[in-house]
């Protein structure tokens, strides 16, 4: 029994082309990437530079915050290390201040080969990101850690030890703690988002998964000490574990739905989503209403617009469609590349070319245009496509169709006339028991 393939938003990142693709090379983009990386690492180096010159002032504060004694019990036993530590604390105020910057380069580089969805969470994320590190930096050095060195301390006191701590060691468990508690905020936004957007599914929960906690773990383990194992596990459990919980819905999710697109099955049980995609071809193109389960969206110029055809292969990606019917847009006009990637996509395309027949009536009558739509096929099945036409048909003023594999040039349907095209046997047959004449027509 065949079934409907589906497609991940991974299977999609290989040989999907966007209007604003370039064709360039890999080189060029590795030079363009390296461009950037280095603004925003000069950036950082000089912002560090900069605030070295206030860090003892920062480090003083932070300090008499963490201290956990009445009387400061905070030392400094390897004056090596606390130059190291002022350095690193300097750099991680120097990077918070560079990231609106590294933002918009990051942004900038990964927008052209992002869907119009994938950008707007992409942007979300990486303010919402900006906002939280900052905020929830500020909280875990200033309330979280202080509170957490004067809960240890009293299990010294209460022991009969007296309690000595070296700063330096107090400031990198903190750095530890308060980047670890960054990254599962970054997790935790990513996948809030990601389900929001409806990118985010059972379908595709694998791959979000192995990203997500992959380089989730790999930035925390490269930030922990190494001679700190029992904090290292601790927030490897603590942090995977928040993701999972806030993910709990998310990464259970049915595949989405959206613009009123059903389940639709086949004759054989296989699952269909069909598009429809109203294009009104700047003007040229009717409006006709879809059948049932067809899902609808509306364009002006889909057919032109690459904007739009961007936006289309978002909705398909999204939402899994497997079969998008244009109204009247040419697609043989449209470029290869678009629909490639429509195709490569899982998904088939064809057009009710409403904008050709349109221009073949001499009244205003709508038949033409209703009965290429009751002709789709797949999923739904002939019987019910030839009942369909027959219910338009029948009661009306047509006595003749004209039918033929295209629409011939110079067309010309008089009030008693309809036009199919390439109708089945069975259709031909139907209409002639109906007392339709069926006329064959050639270009």
């Amino acid at each position: 029994m065949p079934k409907s393939k589906i497609w991940t938003w991974s299977d999609t990142m290989n040989d999907l082309h966007l209007s604003s693709d370039g064709r360039s090379s890999v080189q060029s983009h590795l030079d363009e990437l390296s461009k950037r990386l280095t603004a925003v690492i000069m950036l950082v180096i000089i912002l560090t530079g900069i605030w070295s010159l206030s860090i003892d002032e920062i480090l003083h504060y932070l300090l008499g915050k963490l201290d956990p004694c009445e009387y400061s019990c905070v030392n400094i036993f390897s004056p090596d290390e606390w130059a190291g530590t002022r350095w690193l604390s300097a750099a991680i105020i120097g990077l918070l201040t560079a990231m609106p910057f590294a933002i918009q380069q990051a942004y900038s580089f990964a927008k052209p080969g992002l869907l119009p969805s994938e950008r707007r969470a992409l942007i979300i994320w990486m303010m919402m990101m900006w906002i939280l590190a900052f905020s929830s930096l500020i909280f875990t050095m200033t309330e979280f850690l202080p509170w957490l060195y004067s809960y240890g301390h009293s299990f010294n006191n209460d022991t009969g030890l007296i309690g000595r701590y070296d700063a330096a060691e107090m400031l990198r468990i903190s750095i530890s703690i308060a980047w670890a508690m960054v990254l599962v905020l970054a997790a935790m936004s990513v996948v809030t988002i990601a389900g929001m957007s409806k990118l985010l599914w059972s379908g595709n929960a694998g791959w979000w998964r192995l990203r997500i906690h992959g380089i989730m773990l790999m930035l925390l383990w490269l930030v922990i000490p190494v001679n700190l194992p029992g904090l290292l596990f601790t927030l490897t459990l603590m942090a995977s574990g928040v993701v999972e919980l806030i993910g709990w819905k998310s990464f259970r999710a049915p595949m989405p739905i959206g613009h009123g697109m059903c389940e639709l099955l086949d004759g054989e049980g296989g699952v269909h989503r069909v598009l429809y995609v109203d294009c009104r071809c700047c003007g040229t193109s009717p409006k006709i209403s879809p059948l049932k389960g067809m899902g609808l969206v509306e364009y002006h110029a889909v057919c032109r617009d690459p904007e739009q055809q961007d936006n289309l292969l978002d909705v398909v990606k999204r939402f899994n469609a497997n079969k998008v019917v244009f109204s009247g847009c040419n697609i043989e006009s449209m470029p290869i590349d678009y629909i490639d990637s429509l195709r490569f996509l899982g998904c088939t395309t064809n057009t009710l070319n409403l904008a050709k027949i349109s221009v073949a009536r001499t009244d205003n009558s709508e038949i033409d245009l209703n009965l290429a739509m009751a002709c789709q096929t797949n999923p739904w099945s002939e019987g019910s496509a030839i009942e369909r036409c027959a219910a338009l048909v029948d009661g009306s003023d047509i006595t003749t169709i004209l039918y033929g594999e295209i629409i011939p040039f110079g067309l010309n349907l008089q009030t008693n006339e309809a036009w199919i095209t390439d109708p089945s046997d069975s259709l031909i047959q139907k209409m002639a028991e109906l007392g339709i004449s069926m006329k064959y027509c050639s270009n």
